[in-house]
């Protein structure tokens, strides 16, 4: 039995019925082959049966502990089958798979077994860049099971064309039982006196890292993020239902236009190209911001430091300059903003107040009582909101080899979830040579999703033709072509 990292107990005490802290990473199927047969529900069951054995995560279910008097417990669950996980769905066309996506990332997971499902829909229609129908395999994960990053890695073992790991016939299995919630109970409360030390501990840490914090700050030596962004229609208190949208963009158009700019990423691009829209779509709806937005984008920090925790990341706060109307101007001050957040993150104060390394001696349910406590305050009207206006989180889920029985990959999209007053959320992925640009909002923020994917595609196309301009080479985009939703 091993205990949730903090970090990890922190989506189960954040989360409410209006902002269920779940994702979806989904992936479309079509089988090799002209004449080939999609697969049946006994052959995919047992292809993911074979490989989710080998899989530690997806056998632990959650224990709390009463009261949330410490932080709860992974367990082995004695009772996990493959199957209680797996769950089939006829489906139709493209438009109807993201309505019910858009309602599956809002249904609660059952707490009783490990936080994870998969469900498969056959017979999908229409799903823009794909001929005939598709089976599209639906990963939804609990984010304090995993991060983007360790999803990735799990659905790349299910999907995995190598050879399913052998297990001895007859091997014994070792007898697993779920601790008692008295026993929890007991074990925290014996453990108070220590706990309180801890907490007394890393308090006194906290101040002193504050401390250098403060101080740093005042040498100046690294840029800051603003701390106060514009308001807008699109940062409201969440609702409880969601809507879903999926813009494709030509990942090797991508390359070429990063590669004629120099100096600046791919995913600088993405998030012009999402500033583009944004500054687009809210001068349509509400008229011109009073400033830049900014968005939330997680980095990795899985491979630069030591951690239990299953989300392992920091959360730069990166100014999008939606002020900025030239595209490439808007991109180059992206590029440099992103560095700059990057810096300040690498100063070692800078990322432990960004980690929130405290929360790990702060019991369960003194976090709890302090988000119900907030929650249930009254609010009052402001026109600026703290930090950032969206998310846009990227992960890299390679390349296109990715396999279900006798199928291959052709696209792959998802759903992130919605938090605090963010009422817009983007997740950028790719499969083989298509970039997606996943677009989870709340319809009474976002009311026109379909102009919003509309204005992403205008908003590729403008920087595109603009960078196609200055290299003497303008080309049209046929957006129709790229994407259609």
């Amino acid at each position: 039995m091993l205990q949730v990292d903090p970090r990890d107990a922190v989506f189960l005490y954040v989360e409410r019925p209006v902002a269920w802290q779940t994702f979806l990473s989904a992936y479309a199927f079509v089988p090799d082959g002209s004449q080939a047969r999609p697969a049946e529900r006994r052959e995919i069951t047992r292809w993911i049966a074979d490989r989710a054995r080998g899989i530690a995560v997806l056998r632990q279910r959650l224990v709390r502990v009463p009261f949330d008097l410490d932080h709860p417990y992974w367990a082995e669950d004695p009772e996990h089958s493959v199957e209680d996980h797996l769950f089939f769905h006829d489906g139709s066309g493209w438009e109807e798979l993201r309505e019910w996506m858009a309602q599956l990332v809002q249904q609660p997971m059952d707490r009783s077994r490990p936080l994870w499902e998969l469900h498969v829909v056959t017979g999908v229609r229409d799903i823009p860049g794909v001929t005939g129908e598709a089976t599209v395999a639906v990963m939804k994960f609990h984010h304090s099971m995993a991060d983007g990053e360790l999803s990735t890695t799990i659905s790349r073992a299910l999907f995995g064309a190598g050879q399913v790991p052998a297990v001895r016939p007859g091997e014994p299995v070792a007898a697993l039982q779920i601790p008692a919630p008295a026993g929890l109970f007991t074990s925290a409360v014996r453990a108070c006196p220590r706990k309180i030390g801890e907490l007394v501990g890393g308090l006194r840490e906290f101040r002193a890292t504050r401390h250098r914090l403060l101080v740093e700050r005042e040498e100046g030596t690294h840029a800051l993020p603003v701390a106060k962004r514009p308001r807008t229609v699109l940062n409201q208190p969440l609702g409880p239902d969601r809507v879903f949208d999926v813009a494709f963009l030509p990942l090797d158009e991508l390359r070429d236009m990063k590669a004629a700019l120099g100096e600046v990423t791919v995913n600088d691009l993405v998030l012009t190209v999402i500033a583009g829209a944004l500054r687009r779509y809210l001068h349509e709806v509400d008229g011109p911001t009073a400033g830049s937005l900014a968005a939330a984008v997680p980095m990795s920090i899985r491979h630069t430091r030591a951690s239990e925790s299953r989300n392992q990341f920091l959360t730069m706060a990166v100014d999008l300059h939606t002020a900025t109307v030239d595209p490439i101007a808007r991109v180059r001050a992206i590029h440099r903003s992103v560095l700059e957040e990057r810096e300040r993150l690498s100063i070692p104060a800078e990322a432990v107040a960004a980690s929130c390394d405290v929360v790990g001696v702060i019991p369960g349910w003194v976090i709890r009582a302090a988000l119900r406590i907030g929650y249930g305050r009254p609010k009052r009207r402001s026109d600026s909101i703290h930090y950032v206006n969206t998310l846009v989180s990227s992960v890299r889920s390679g390349g296109a080899d990715l396999r279900l029985c006798d199928a291959t990959v052709v696209a792959g999209f998802g759903l992130a979830p919605l938090v605090g007053l963010g009422g817009v959320a983007h997740a950028v992925g790719s499969v083989g040579n298509s970039l997606t640009v996943n677009v989870t909002a709340d319809p009474l923020q976002l009311a026109d999703i379909r102009r919003y994917h509309e204005l992403l595609l205008e908003s590729f196309a403008e920087l595109r033709d603009q960078i196609c301009l200055g290299n003497g080479s303008p080309v049209r985009l046929d957006i129709g072509s790229v994407a259609s939703g």
